[in-house]
Protein backbone atom coordinates (compact mmCIF):
# COMPACT_ATOMS: atom_id res chain seq x y z
CA UNK A 1 0.00 0.00 0.00
CA UNK A 2 1.06 3.56 -0.58
CA UNK A 3 0.80 6.39 1.99
CA UNK A 4 0.39 10.08 1.60
CA UNK A 5 3.80 11.62 1.21
CA UNK A 6 4.37 15.65 1.92
CA UNK A 7 7.86 17.74 1.36
CA UNK A 8 8.70 20.79 2.69
CA UNK A 9 12.36 22.46 2.13
CA UNK A 10 13.29 23.89 5.53
CA UNK A 11 17.01 24.09 7.12
CA UNK A 12 18.95 23.63 3.93
CA UNK A 13 17.63 20.36 3.21
CA UNK A 14 13.96 18.43 2.53
CA UNK A 15 11.75 17.27 5.57
CA UNK A 16 9.48 14.55 4.24
CA UNK A 17 6.48 12.67 6.06
CA UNK A 18 4.80 9.78 5.11
CA UNK A 19 1.24 9.37 7.21
CA UNK A 20 -0.58 5.90 7.01
CA UNK A 21 -3.96 4.83 8.69
CA UNK A 22 -5.57 8.42 7.57
CA UNK A 23 -7.37 10.35 5.24
CA UNK A 24 -5.07 11.61 2.96
CA UNK A 25 -6.87 15.31 3.43
CA UNK A 26 -6.37 15.09 6.75
CA UNK A 27 -2.66 13.86 6.62
CA UNK A 28 -2.14 16.87 4.31
CA UNK A 29 -3.56 19.27 6.97
CA UNK A 30 -1.39 17.47 9.94
CA UNK A 31 1.96 17.71 7.94
CA UNK A 32 1.18 21.38 7.37
CA UNK A 33 0.95 22.42 10.63
CA UNK A 34 4.08 19.96 11.47
CA UNK A 35 5.56 22.01 8.74
CA UNK A 36 4.54 25.41 10.48
CA UNK A 37 6.38 23.87 13.59
CA UNK A 38 9.63 23.69 11.29
CA UNK A 39 9.43 27.03 10.01
CA UNK A 40 8.90 28.15 13.50
CA UNK A 41 12.15 26.25 14.68
CA UNK A 42 14.51 27.28 11.76
CA UNK A 43 13.49 30.85 12.75
CA UNK A 44 14.45 30.19 16.50
CA UNK A 45 17.34 27.58 15.93
CA UNK A 46 19.57 28.44 12.58
CA UNK A 47 22.27 30.24 12.61
CA UNK A 48 21.62 31.77 9.36
CA UNK A 49 18.26 33.73 10.18
CA UNK A 50 19.99 37.10 12.16
CA UNK A 51 17.11 37.33 14.40
CA UNK A 52 17.50 33.69 15.61
CA UNK A 53 18.57 32.88 19.36
CA UNK A 54 21.67 30.74 18.35
CA UNK A 55 22.60 33.71 15.99
CA UNK A 56 22.29 36.27 18.62
CA UNK A 57 24.31 34.08 20.51
CA UNK A 58 26.81 34.17 18.34
CA UNK A 59 27.39 38.14 19.03
CA UNK A 60 27.60 38.20 22.48
CA UNK A 61 30.69 39.67 23.58
CA UNK A 62 32.80 37.82 25.99
CA UNK A 63 31.17 36.95 29.41
CA UNK A 64 27.55 38.85 28.07
CA UNK A 65 24.49 37.07 28.82
CA UNK A 66 20.87 36.60 27.37
CA UNK A 67 17.87 34.96 27.47
CA UNK A 68 17.02 32.48 24.94
CA UNK A 69 13.48 30.43 24.29
CA UNK A 70 12.60 27.31 24.93
CA UNK A 71 13.93 25.39 22.24
CA UNK A 72 16.91 26.51 21.75
CA UNK A 73 17.59 26.18 25.44
CA UNK A 74 16.36 22.10 25.09
CA UNK A 75 18.40 22.09 22.17
CA UNK A 76 21.63 23.25 23.56
CA UNK A 77 21.21 21.03 26.46
CA UNK A 78 21.00 17.83 24.21
CA UNK A 79 23.98 18.71 22.79
CA UNK A 80 25.76 19.72 25.95
CA UNK A 81 24.59 15.78 27.28
CA UNK A 82 26.01 14.59 24.32
CA UNK A 83 29.13 16.31 24.15
CA UNK A 84 29.63 15.36 28.17
CA UNK A 85 28.70 11.53 27.22
CA UNK A 86 31.17 11.17 24.43
CA UNK A 87 33.97 13.37 25.90
CA UNK A 88 33.49 15.69 23.37
CA UNK A 89 33.63 13.95 20.03
CA UNK A 90 30.65 16.22 19.39
CA UNK A 91 30.71 19.60 20.44
CA UNK A 92 28.03 22.81 19.16
CA UNK A 93 30.59 25.12 19.47
CA UNK A 94 33.76 23.77 18.25
CA UNK A 95 34.31 26.58 15.60
CA UNK A 96 34.28 29.29 18.70
CA UNK A 97 37.26 30.79 19.55
CA UNK A 98 38.92 30.75 23.06
CA UNK A 99 40.28 33.64 24.97
CA UNK A 100 44.07 33.58 24.91
CA UNK A 101 44.27 33.04 28.51
CA UNK A 102 41.35 30.58 28.69
CA UNK A 103 42.07 27.06 29.42
CA UNK A 104 41.32 24.38 26.84
CA UNK A 105 38.84 22.42 29.21
CA UNK A 106 37.07 25.54 30.27
CA UNK A 107 33.31 25.78 28.68
CA UNK A 108 32.67 28.43 25.86
CA UNK A 109 29.15 28.97 26.95
CA UNK A 110 27.22 28.04 30.02
CA UNK A 111 23.41 27.30 30.27
CA UNK A 112 21.13 28.46 33.30
CA UNK A 113 17.58 26.23 32.34
CA UNK A 114 16.05 27.86 35.63
CA UNK A 115 16.43 31.45 34.02
CA UNK A 116 16.57 30.42 30.39
CA UNK A 117 19.58 32.44 29.58
CA UNK A 118 23.11 31.39 27.72
CA UNK A 119 26.40 32.78 28.83
CA UNK A 120 29.46 33.28 26.35
CA UNK A 121 33.02 32.52 27.62
CA UNK A 122 34.41 32.49 24.21
CA UNK A 123 36.47 35.36 22.39
CA UNK A 124 34.22 34.50 19.49
CA UNK A 125 30.99 31.99 20.20
CA UNK A 126 30.59 30.46 17.41
CA UNK A 127 27.29 27.97 17.95
CA UNK A 128 26.25 25.19 15.26
CA UNK A 129 23.35 23.43 15.68
CA UNK A 130 23.48 22.16 11.95
CA UNK A 131 24.39 18.17 13.76
CA UNK A 132 21.20 18.21 16.38
CA UNK A 133 18.56 21.12 15.06
CA UNK A 134 17.13 18.81 12.53
CA UNK A 135 16.48 15.65 14.53
CA UNK A 136 15.07 17.91 17.35
CA UNK A 137 12.73 19.14 14.21
CA UNK A 138 12.06 15.76 14.05
CA UNK A 139 11.05 15.82 17.78
CA UNK A 140 9.00 18.65 17.58
CA UNK A 141 7.41 17.83 14.63
CA UNK A 142 6.09 14.32 15.93
CA UNK A 143 4.83 15.91 18.96
CA UNK A 144 2.77 18.04 16.76
CA UNK A 145 1.42 15.20 14.66
CA UNK A 146 0.11 13.79 18.01
CA UNK A 147 -1.67 16.55 18.62
CA UNK A 148 -3.91 15.81 15.25
CA UNK A 149 -4.04 11.92 16.93
CA UNK A 150 -1.27 11.19 13.92
CA UNK A 151 0.49 9.12 15.52
CA UNK A 152 1.74 6.37 12.13
CA UNK A 153 3.78 8.07 10.44
CA UNK A 154 7.57 8.36 9.50
CA UNK A 155 9.63 11.58 9.28
CA UNK A 156 12.72 12.09 7.84
CA UNK A 157 15.07 15.17 7.36
CA UNK A 158 17.72 15.02 4.31
CA UNK A 159 17.78 11.62 3.84
CA UNK A 160 20.06 11.42 6.74
CA UNK A 161 17.93 11.40 9.99
CA UNK A 162 14.64 9.14 10.57
CA UNK A 163 12.13 9.08 12.90
CA UNK A 164 9.84 5.95 12.97
CA UNK A 165 6.66 6.20 14.90
CA UNK A 166 3.78 3.60 14.87
CA UNK A 167 4.18 1.27 12.46
CA UNK A 168 0.66 1.61 9.73
CA UNK A 169 -1.80 -1.19 10.66
CA UNK A 170 -0.82 -4.54 9.84
CA UNK A 171 3.20 -3.41 9.37
CA UNK A 172 5.84 -4.53 12.36
CA UNK A 173 7.59 -1.19 11.50
CA UNK A 174 8.37 1.23 9.19
CA UNK A 175 11.00 0.77 6.02
CA UNK A 176 14.61 2.48 6.61
CA UNK A 177 17.27 2.10 4.71
CA UNK A 178 20.67 1.83 5.94
CA UNK A 179 23.97 1.25 4.32
CA UNK A 180 25.24 1.86 0.41
CA UNK A 181 25.53 -0.47 -1.80
CA UNK A 182 27.02 -4.02 -1.24
CA UNK A 183 25.98 -3.02 2.38
CA UNK A 184 22.33 -1.60 1.60
CA UNK A 185 20.28 -2.97 4.64
CA UNK A 186 16.04 -2.11 4.61
CA UNK A 187 15.14 -2.59 8.59
CA UNK A 188 12.00 -2.63 9.71
CA UNK A 189 11.64 0.18 12.74
CA UNK A 190 9.10 1.42 14.85
CA UNK A 191 9.39 4.21 17.63
CA UNK A 192 12.91 4.74 17.24
CA UNK A 193 15.30 7.39 15.37
CA UNK A 194 18.06 6.37 12.65
CA UNK A 195 20.54 8.87 11.82
CA UNK A 196 24.03 8.70 8.97
CA UNK A 197 26.47 11.15 8.44
CA UNK A 198 29.62 10.72 6.22
CA UNK A 199 31.59 12.90 4.03
CA UNK A 200 30.13 11.76 0.43
CA UNK A 201 27.97 15.04 0.35
CA UNK A 202 29.81 17.77 1.41
CA UNK A 203 33.40 16.39 1.54
CA UNK A 204 35.59 16.60 4.52
CA UNK A 205 33.14 18.66 6.57
CA UNK A 206 33.24 16.78 10.17
CA UNK A 207 35.69 18.50 12.66
CA UNK A 208 36.74 16.15 15.36
CA UNK A 209 36.20 19.03 17.93
CA UNK A 210 39.36 17.78 20.22
CA UNK A 211 41.64 18.31 17.86
CA UNK A 212 40.16 21.04 15.08
CA UNK A 213 41.10 18.44 12.21
CA UNK A 214 38.86 16.82 9.80
CA UNK A 215 37.95 13.63 11.00
CA UNK A 216 39.77 10.49 9.92
CA UNK A 217 36.93 8.49 9.26
CA UNK A 218 35.89 8.20 5.05
CA UNK A 219 33.01 5.81 5.65
CA UNK A 220 29.47 6.51 6.69
CA UNK A 221 28.81 5.91 10.61
CA UNK A 222 25.13 5.23 12.07
CA UNK A 223 23.20 5.93 15.42
CA UNK A 224 20.12 4.40 16.85
CA UNK A 225 18.25 6.41 19.89
CA UNK A 226 15.04 7.10 20.96
CA UNK A 227 14.70 10.62 19.60
CA UNK A 228 15.76 11.93 16.52
CA UNK A 229 18.16 14.79 18.10
CA UNK A 230 20.06 12.21 19.96
CA UNK A 231 20.76 9.91 16.75
CA UNK A 232 21.30 12.89 14.70
CA UNK A 233 24.32 14.27 17.72
CA UNK A 234 25.65 10.88 18.03
CA UNK A 235 25.90 9.69 14.12
CA UNK A 236 28.34 12.75 14.61
CA UNK A 237 29.90 11.28 17.30
CA UNK A 238 30.17 8.26 16.40
CA UNK A 239 31.91 9.17 12.54
CA UNK A 240 34.90 11.01 15.29
CA UNK A 241 35.28 7.78 17.24
CA UNK A 242 37.09 4.92 16.46
CA UNK A 243 35.29 1.59 16.49
CA UNK A 244 36.04 0.73 20.01
CA UNK A 245 34.87 3.96 21.73
CA UNK A 246 31.52 3.62 19.23
CA UNK A 247 31.44 -0.14 20.87
CA UNK A 248 32.07 0.86 24.19
CA UNK A 249 29.42 4.01 24.34
CA UNK A 250 26.76 1.00 23.05
CA UNK A 251 27.80 -1.27 25.99
CA UNK A 252 27.48 1.91 28.44
CA UNK A 253 24.21 3.16 26.65
CA UNK A 254 21.34 -0.03 25.85
CA UNK A 255 18.97 1.88 24.15
CA UNK A 256 21.67 3.49 21.80
CA UNK A 257 22.84 1.26 18.46
CA UNK A 258 25.43 2.07 15.87
CA UNK A 259 26.59 0.65 12.52
CA UNK A 260 30.11 1.71 10.71
CA UNK A 261 30.94 0.61 7.09
CA UNK A 262 34.65 -1.10 7.40
CA UNK A 263 34.51 -1.13 3.71
CA UNK A 264 32.44 -1.17 1.28
CA UNK A 265 31.09 -4.43 1.64
CA UNK A 266 31.03 -5.00 5.43
CA UNK A 267 29.35 -3.25 8.20
CA UNK A 268 30.05 -3.13 11.52
CA UNK A 269 26.86 -3.30 14.13
CA UNK A 270 27.05 -2.72 18.08
CA UNK A 271 24.33 -2.10 20.61
CA UNK A 272 20.71 -2.02 20.33
CA UNK A 273 21.28 -1.91 16.38
CA UNK A 274 22.59 -5.14 16.30
CA UNK A 275 19.37 -7.16 16.05
CA UNK A 276 18.14 -5.27 12.92
CA UNK A 277 21.62 -6.37 11.01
Amino acid sequence: MTWPEFHHEAMATTFALVIADHPTDYARQAAAAAFRELDRLESELSRYVESSDIARANRLAPGETMAIGDDALQCLLIAADVSLATHRAFDAAYASVRAPDQPADAPLFTLDPASHTLTSHAARLHLDLGAVGKGYALDRMAAQLAEWSVTTACLQSGGSTALALAPPSGHSGWPVGLGEDATHRLLSLSQVALSGSGIAVQGAHLIDPRTGAPAPRTTRAWALAPTAALSDALSTAFFVLPEADIAAFCAAHPAIGAASALSGTQLAAYGALRPHL
